[in-house]
């Protein structure tokens, strides 16, 4: 059993980190993947990577390294076009710098990729949201160049706006072109048009489920991991985000975020949607999650 996205730099699995790790060991996991987002988190992601390995004598954590694609418009929306341009220009020169020097900690390029949705949460001309978009597709591009280049696998987000296709068929087209059949990865969390999943697969990639597939609400999510080969899956939480059902339903609950102690109850409720037996559904997300991040 393995977690391959989650943000242990965040609060509050930064603080909890010793008590969640071994929660996770009792329940038979093995590895996690921890996601940096922003140049502001990148040491704290390689530190606490080390000290649970240190704390555990052995490897649990590896580390993922990405600029997250609402970044940009959270730190630039309020400057002119020409200004995005320019500051987000700057901003990738950092993160590529930075990636050279810390390359041989990582084991994935990620969280990156392409967000259409969250610009629908800013009062933003649509010149603005045009150049937004266009500086997602050159971050991705970039982080697509740095995996092909370096033999590294991608965590790819590509969130949607409802009903919306544009977005994975933006990311799908940027990895052709950059990555020219060469890179390998995940499109993780994907809650997109099921239209669009047998592109993802005819790319070679794999796609994360995570506890969506647990709410009330996550119904078409659901129906992604049925038609999802089993040779294709893999398991996460992107805690501390999105915890379980189980756990938003319980009131009296003390641990209401997302961690990877959770990955059973979702492997569990995937191995009922599946209709196959828990033991060969771990074993062949077990085998996934070695192809792309072993």
């Amino acid at each position: 059993m393995h977690d391959s996205h989650i943000h242990l730099a965040m609060k509050p699995l930064n603080e909890n980190w010793e008590r969640d790790t071994q929660d996770f060991l009792n329940l038979g996991g093995r590895k996690i993947v921890t996601q940096g987002t922003d140049i502001l988190d990148f040491c704290e992601t390689f530190e606490l990577a080390q000290k649970i390995n240190d704390r555990f004598e052995q490897e649990i954590v590896r580390s993922a390294i990405g600029i997250h694609p609402t970044v940009f418009q959270e730190k630039f929306n309020k400057k002119n076009v020409d200004e995005i341009f320019e500051s987000s220009k700057k901003f990738l020169n950092r993160f590529q710098d930075i990636f050279e020097k810390e390359k041989v900690r990582i084991c994935a390029i990620g969280e990156t990729g392409l967000d259409y949705f969250q610009m629908k949460n800013f009062n933003l001309s649509q010149e603005v949201i045009s150049a937004l978009k266009e500086i997602q597709k050159e971050s991705f591009r970039l982080h697509v160049r740095l995996a092909k280049e370096n033999d590294l696998p991608l965590s790819i987000h590509a969130r949607e706006i409802e009903g919306g296709i544009n977005c994975v068929t933006d990311a799908l087209e940027i990895l052709a072109q950059e990555g020219k059949g060469l890179v390998k990865g995940v499109f993780h969390s994907y809650t997109g048009e099921l239209s669009k999943l047998s592109d993802i697969l005819d790319m070679g990639f794999y796609v994360g489920f995570n506890a969506i597939i647990t709410y009330p609400n996550g119904k078409d999510v659901r129906e992604i991991l049925k038609n999802t080969p089993l040779d294709r899956i893999l398991f996460e939480t992107d805690g501390p985000f999105l915890p379980t059902e189980s756990i938003r339903k319980n009131k009296k609950a003390t641990i209401r975020y997302g961690r990877s102690a959770q990955v059973r109850e979702i492997m569990k409720i995937a191995s009922d949607i599946k209709k196959t037996p828990l033991e060969k559904l771990e074993s062949a997300t077990d085998e996934n999650f070695n192809m792309v991040f072993g």
